[in-house]
């Protein structure tokens, strides 16, 4: 009976032991993960690109068209266009415009900046008349704060 109580003694050492090794190992090894990247950034982004492109589209046109961002296009007013698309951008953010007519390459209008930041670019497909344009808008946060 002696001999099973040592042992039992042995078994409660070891894990003791174990134990505290394991806790110190936990202690002096600390590996320094960074966070990831907040999605909550590029999600407020993406949104208010959305937004400012919803809102245009809503905007009544003043002498003829869908909206006012329709009758822009319609006229060849590009910088127009984009100026008010850009002016749609919640404050805080900044955007630049891209346009592109029936596949062809996208061209900046209306002011252009550069990031200091991470962007999200939103791109809307609109008809107008017998032409399709892309538009699409790189927002960014002020400062390059992401």
């Amino acid at each position: 009976m002696r001999d099973d109580e040592e042992a039992q003694v042995h078994i409660l050492e070891m894990l003791t032991l174990f134990w505290l090794f394991f806790m110190s190992a936990t202690f002096l090894i600390r590996v320094n993960v960074p966070d990831a990247r907040s999605v909550a950034i590029d999600a407020s982004l993406e949104t208010a690109g959305e937004d400012a492109l919803m809102a245009s589209m809503a905007l009544p046109a003043e002498l003829t068209g869908e909206s006012r961002l329709h009758e822009y296009l319609s006229l060849d007013s590009f910088d127009d266009a984009c100026t008010l698309l850009q002016e749609m951008v919640p404050i805080g953010k900044e955007s630049n415009c891209w346009l592109a007519q029936n596949a062809m390459p996208a061209t900046p209008y209306g002011e252009v900046g550069t990031p200091n930041g991470a962007t999200v670019t939103v791109h809307q497909l609109l008809v107008v008349d017998a032409d399709v344009w892309t538009i699409s808008l790189d927002v960014w946060s002020r400062g390059g704060v992401s």
